[in-house]
């Protein structure tokens, strides 16, 4: 490009999910305005009319009450509100299979409790793999731990167990299907390439490491996945998922002594740029761990 930066593919990529990353996607500061707006405010006339009373505060930037509405509703109140959950309902209201007349009579405390019974009736202690897709992969079981008494014992002779009870995980493989799904994986990198900067045309080129699927890792491992029998019949893509943890203690009020320890997933096929926004729906609940 004009800065002398260059990639180096393995192979092909189906696609390049930096061509169409927006300053936007990167930031939650508001863009500046772009050159055509700023060209347009610069032939206004000092002696133009004043500008027009807009209708309500806030209400003139969008076109009409419905968006007004839903903004208002997605930028208030709880801070749980993804930009990119938010996109789903967008999708859903839309779609055909959004009808308002349904709506009526709705009863939201009679529909959320059909759902809790819904979930209550799926057996918590199922195998991994046969996890409700409700649940979403969600399961509670107990961890037993070997614990030291102090005494000395036979290499045979049993060593007193430990239960933990209450340690809430999720199915790793249910929480990379849903990722993939979600429409943020639009973002995620899935050849990874070799980055160079060469500023003249006489100097040596300098490699670039500033991502995961940049690295030579994830070249080694995205090669070696290559090289592996095809699954039968399957024609699709084979990508590495870099998959990062996090884990951390977390304070869950301003007062008192209530907490959790979660673990936390994030995928290193998507920019570190894009991963750091706040809002970005990045973070991916794995596990909660109990206090022993």
């Amino acid at each position: 490009n004009s800065f002398g930066i260059y990639r180096e593919y393995p192979s092909i990529p189906t696609h390049d999910p930096d061509r169409n990353l927006s300053l936007a996607d990167q930031s939650n500061i508001p863009s500046p305005p772009t050159v055509a707006n700023a060209t347009t405010e610069a032939r206004l006339s000092p002696l133009s009319g004043a500008a027009p009373v807009p209708r309500a505060p806030g209400l003139s930037m969008f076109k009409n009450t419905t968006i007004f509405g839903f903004m208002n509703w997605m930028w208030s109140g709880s801070a749980m509100k993804s930009v990119a959950e938010c996109q789903k309902l967008v999708d859903f209201l839309v779609s055909d299979e959004f009808r308002k007349e349904d709506l009526i009579g709705f009863d939201l405390k009679a529909e959320t409790a059909k759902f809790d019974k819904s979930i209550a009736d799926n057996s918590v202690g199922e195998a991994v793999g046969n996890a409700s897709g409700i649940k979403d992969g969600w399961q509670e079981v107990s961890i037993d731990i070997e614990v030291p008494d102090g005494k000395k014992r036979g290499y045979s002779d049993p060593v007193p167990v430990f239960s933990v009870p209450g340690l809430h995980f999720r199915n790793l493989t249910q929480a990379i299907k849903s990722a993939l799904q979600d429409r943020s994986s639009r973002f995620f990198h899935y050849t990874p390439f070799k980055q160079f900067w060469q500023r003249t045309a006489d100097e040596a080129p300098q490699r670039i490491y500033d991502e995961i699927y940049s690295s030579t890792a994830f070249i080694d491992a995205h090669e070696k996945l290559q090289r592996q029998p095809a699954e039968p019949n399957c024609t699709l893509e084979r990508v590495v998922a870099a998959l990062m943890f996090w884990s951390d203690s977390t304070h869950l009020a301003n007062f008192g002594t209530a907490s959790l320890w979660p673990l936390y997933l994030f995928f290193g096929n998507q920019s570190k740029w894009v991963r750091g926004k706040p809002r970005a729906g990045a973070c991916h609940h794995i596990a909660y761990m109990p206090k022993v």
